[in-house]
């Protein structure tokens, strides 16, 4: 079997579809995780829609992604909730 990673989370399924789509114009086969209960139940899904790729061919998605504007930097920075655990957490690891 292999094995599938997400390389980017949708709050929408909107925005899910156009980057798999996106990314099937370049030959990459793309799945979705949590896309129908995004669509049903928007207000209690968990972190939205998730795009996965086989992965192999996750460098080239994420590459593809940039360049394509459905991902960006930021994206890829800490929220203000890692940023305060991980403050937390540090202050155990010290003792």
């Amino acid at each position: 079997m292999e094995e599938l990673v997400i390389i980017r989370t949708f709050s929408s399924s909107k925005d899910f579809q156009f980057a798999k789509s996106y990314l099937e114009s370049f030959g990459i086969e793309c799945f979705g995780r949590d896309e129908v209960i995004n669509r049903a139940y928007v207000d209690i899904a968990d972190g939205g829609v998730k795009l996965q790729v086989r992965t192999e061919q996750a460098e080239e998605a994420v590459k593809l992604l940039f360049e394509g504007g459905y991902l960006k930097a930021e994206d890829f920075e800490p929220t203000a909730e890692m940023k305060w655990m991980e403050k937390i957490l540090n202050s155990f690891r010290k003792k």
